[in-house]
């Protein structure tokens, strides 16, 4: 039985496996990619109980296409660059947004912002979660379905979208879940999603404004706002016994970027987060000295921007954390940087890990 002294390792990794053409990932998980060895060397590395996976292309109907298997069994499952194999018997890939045409007439290939979530196939982008600990996947919790319009307070864009595409527009770009994990008889709640970027529009703001509305709906959830409908009809979001921990590729940064700072302050602040929670690492204050702006040791991301996120409820004690972001002078920098060992395009990612260690209160 898990004790107020049991430590549970939770982490989210954009880990950037995600193509424009379908079963282009699958190729290169097929083909003994360095790159990809690189990105298991790092979870391996850190070894978490509950991982997050974001931009993992899969079905976007949800389930495994065999990329997931062939990650965790040629990949996860054998040591790389000197660490150890590690193993996750419990996997969930739930349905996403990313793709999906609004209207069935309309080609995301071409036009992947008309998508309900931009992808250019059904599944690109999508995310995946693996646990050392069995996953009630029974009992999840989804919001694919729900529709911006019906978010209170919403701020979409006024006369942008005609009145036939609200009808059918949803709020999640990927999907929101409240996945309850069976972790040594005391159930925990992933709460997790991964919004848009806050950019990549014109004056209207979509994007900007649609990220905001994604951090309001898990701010949503995390509250049990009695407004919520799932996708089975099922009412409400988390409720005040259950202890949850929020994972993602956020995309916002409380002080930097391009974001509304308020939305994902609010996040941070919430009554029912842990406010203590500031991961950080040297090898970010190295490689962003030079330039612009506050909090350089809490980023995620090459740009210095924190947009990526382990947040637990109030309920755990903080025993550890941080950000896989290694300096030049550590072993493993090498499993962040290009074959010329540069944080480039051609890198692993452009996203560094986020891990957390705690132990219920």
């Amino acid at each position: 039985m898990m004790t107020k002294n049991t430590p549970i390792h939770f982490a989210t990794f954009n880990v950037s496996l995600s193509a424009d053409v379908p079963g282009q990932i699958r190729s290169e998980l097929e083909s003994n990619s360095k790159r990809i060895q690189k990105l298991a060397a790092t979870i391996q590395s850190c070894r978490p109980d509950v991982l997050l996976l974001c931009e993992f292309d899969h079905p976007g109907k949800g389930g495994d296409d065999g990329s997931l298997a062939l990650f965790c069994e040629r990949y996860l499952e054998v040591g790389q660059f000197g660490q150890d194999p590690v193993y996750y018997p419990h996997r969930y890939l739930p349905p996403t947004n990313t793709g999906l045409p609004v209207f069935s007439s309309d080609d995301a290939s071409q036009s992947p912002e008309k998508a309900q979530g931009f992808g250019r196939w059904h599944g690109q982008y999508g995310f995946v979660v693996l646990s050392r600990f069995p996953l009630l996947v029974d009992e999840v919790k989804t919001w694919q379905h729900f529709l911006w319009k019906d978010l209170p307070n919403n701020a979409i864009p006024k006369g942008y979208y005609s009145d036939d595409v609200l009808e059918h527009r949803r709020v999640s770009s990927k999907n929101h879940i409240a996945l309850p994990i069976d972790i040594h008889g005391h159930v925990v709640t992933l709460v997790a999603c991964h919004p848009t970027p806050p950019v990549f529009d014109g004056p209207e703001k979509r994007n900007y404004r649609r990220n905001a509305d994604e951090l309001k709906l898990l701010e949503a959830i995390i509250s049990n706002e009695a407004y919520l409908v799932d996708d089975e009809g099922k009412a409400g979001g988390v409720t005040e016994d259950m202890p949850f921990v929020i994972m993602g590729d956020l995309n916002a940064d409380s002080v930097n970027g391009d974001g509304d700072k308020e939305a994902i302050a609010s996040l941070l602040n919430h009554e029912r987060t842990e406010k203590s929670v500031r991961p950080c690492s040297n090898g970010a204050v190295e490689y962003l000295s030079h330039g612009e702006g506050e909090n350089k040791a809490l980023a995620t991301h090459n740009r210095g921007l924190r947009l990526d996120y382990v947040l637990p409820s109030t309920d755990f004690n903080i025993l550890n954390q941080g950000v896989f972001w290694p300096s030049r002078q550590e072993p493993l920098h090498s499993l962040i940087t290009d074959s010329r060992g540069r944080l480039s395009f051609d890198a692993p990612s452009d996203h560094r890990l986020v891990w957390l260690d705690v132990t219920l209160n």
